[in-house]
């Protein structure tokens, strides 16, 4: 619908992918205005790959990536800050001047806060902030989108931001994208039944995710299985040439790729209060 507009504000190519796509081509589908907000050139990232990138040309590779992606989504606009993956927690890459978790907090907000003046958007997403599996970038972008949800609407906020006639925002709703734990686990056990040999989660990784119980919606969006798999299949060196669902039953592919996890983070949720799975529900178009 028209006048209905979400804005994703994510760490690294393709985290509009993997964990959000589903969401984010839904919206689109029933005709939201949908930008993307991406913090780093994801240098840090894999080359699963051989030949699709270099470890110096990797942010770059990833930058053209990122653009197939928006496309293969059909999003409204999206935006790359260009700030420094900063990899896992403990890697040298964490110590690099331009390392996103390195930005200088006001900074990195004004930019969110201009962003949410200037889109308007209704609904902000992020990551919750365990990032789903602890990465830094994902903590930090979830940090800054969430103070930035709230100064938006504040004309004491970076007000130099307001000499050229922008206004002051508030933005209705901010939701976490989120992972119940215990999902490795769930997704190998249901690749390995299909016939796949994919590794089981190391004893760390079983710890990544959410309590099932802080999760508001799981949200079925296999309808939109094509649009995601195709926007994933843009990060040519985040994929593997053995990547597992175009090799199993559709149902299976679906189960893994089809299920979306959410938490709504403002306005908080009451004892027993049901969260509508349509994001924009009850909000009027402007």
């Amino acid at each position: 619908m028209p006048g209905l507009r979400l804005l994703a504000c994510l760490a690294h190519p393709d985290d509009e992918a993997f964990p959000v796509g589903g969401l984010l081509a839904h919206n689109v589908a029933e005709g939201r205005q949908v930008r993307l907000v991406t913090a780093t050139l994801g240098e840090e990232g894999e080359i699963r790959q051989e030949g699709a990138a270099t470890r110096e040309t990797l942010g770059d590779i990833r930058r053209i990536e990122l653009a197939c992606a928006v496309r293969a989504l059909r999003l409204e606009s999206y935006a790359q800050l260009e700030y420094r993956d900063s990899g896992m927690a403990g890697w040298a890459a964490n110590d690099h001047p331009r390392a996103y978790i390195n930005a200088p907090e006001d900074e990195v907000v004004g930019q969110l806060v201009r962003e949410i003046r200037e889109f308007r958007p209704q609904v902000v997403l992020t990551f919750e902030p365990g990032g789903l599996y602890g990465h830094p970038d994902h903590i930090a972008v979830s940090k800054h989108t969430a103070r930035a949800f709230k100064l938006a609407p504040d004309p004491a906020a970076f007000p130099e931001q307001l000499t050229g006639g922008l206004k002051p925002h508030t933005p209705q709703r901010l939701f976490y994208s989120a992972r119940p734990k215990g999902f490795r686990l769930e997704w190998a056990n249901r690749l390995r039944a299909a016939g796949i040999d994919f590794p089981l989660p190391s004893p760390g990784q079983l710890d990544h995710g959410v309590p099932p119980e802080d999760i508001h919606l799981a949200l079925d969006l296999s309808a939109q299985l094509e649009t995601k798999m195709a926007c994933i299949m843009c990060h040519r060196t985040q994929v593997a040439p053995d990547w597992p669902y175009h090799r199993v039953p559709r149902d299976v592919a679906a189960w893994v790729l089809g299920r979306e996890y959410y938490i709504r983070a403002q306005p908080g949720v009451a004892p027993g209060e049901t969260v509508p799975e349509d994001f924009f529900d009850g909000i009027a178009p402007d």
